[in-house]
């Protein structure tokens, strides 16, 4: 039983992908991860790249898997016992430096007991997330104010301003900011809530990948929450994600924030697993 590792998307594809798309919901960090990478390299400018699959012995199948751009987030799918042991020893020897994993939490409490076993360092816990994914959408009841419009060129610096302050609230990105703002404008990714011509709150989906959609972030300025704004923007991307057609919508959400949990299931988000990032 070992971890295969290799930078080449196209190996990985082959020798992962089965495995990632029998599950895209579970798999939609990885798979998004592994579309940025084509992306950027199609663009000319190969980011940093470790991707790895994980075969029991004897076994032709895949059964786990991980998609990292050091220093950025490392997400893997489901591990064993035995494949969080060896992904401990793996990422200690690596030129490049470890600094966060995101997996369910069976996997991160097998991985992080691993990692402390390996380095004599126990690693930080993070924030604690619930992936959620889009049944039947339910529009507000009562609409607030406002409508929704695609995000231009014109409106770059204020997705920028509001993504460092979402950062700044929630938590990293896991990606570059301009070229993250940048290639969700490349394909109308972006929805902005405007009220009298006013942006109020943001949102934005991933490129359809493997029929999956994923939500991240949603943003509404603090002066303007608890009116309805942050409902209504998801609302119109959950939708214009369905129109792109996403069969499986995803958004995670951070259990410490009750709102906003309870906000995506009032409009048809079902919980899916728990997951959790942990720090090194």
């Amino acid at each position: 039983m070992t971890w295969f590792i290799t930078d080449k998307p196209e190996v990985f594809r082959s020798e992962a992908g089965p495995f990632l798309t029998a599950r895209p919901d579970l798999h939609t960090m990885l798979l998004s991860g592994l579309d940025t990478i084509e992306q950027l390299r199609s663009g000319g400018e190969p980011p940093p790249t470790v991707l790895g699959w994980w075969r029991e012995p004897d076994e032709t199948a895949t059964t786990a898997a991980f998609v990292w751009m050091p220093p950025h987030l490392l997400t893997a799918s489901r591990l064993s016992q035995a494949a969080a042991t060896h992904l401990a020893g793996l990422l200690a020897t690596q030129a490049q430096p470890f600094t966060q994993l995101l997996a369910d939490d069976s996997s991160v409490r097998a991985f992080s007991e691993a990692w402390q076993t390996t380095t004599g360092s126990a690693p930080k816990s993070g924030p604690h997330l619930r992936l959620y994914r889009l049944g039947r959408l339910v529009c507000p009841d009562v609409a607030p104010p406002g409508a929704p419009r695609t995000a231009s060129d014109g409106d770059r610096a204020l997705l920028h301003d509001w993504c460092t302050r979402f950062v700044t609230e929630a938590g990293s990105l896991g990606a570059d900011l301009d070229a993250f703002i940048d290639e969700r404008m490349s394909r109308g990714g972006w929805r902005l809530w405007t009220v009298g011509d006013e942006p109020v709150a943001m949102a934005a989906m991933t490129s359809v990948v493997a029929g999956t959609a994923r939500l991240t972030p949603v943003y509404t300025l603090p002066e303007q929450r608890g009116r309805g704004y942050g409902s209504a923007v998801t609302a119109a991307v959950s939708q214009a994600a369905r129109d792109a057609g996403a069969e499986h919508v995803l958004l995670f959400t951070d259990l410490a924030n009750p709102t906003s949990n309870s906000v995506y299931q009032r409009i048809g988000y079902r919980p899916v697993s728990d997951y959790r990032i942990v720090v090194s």
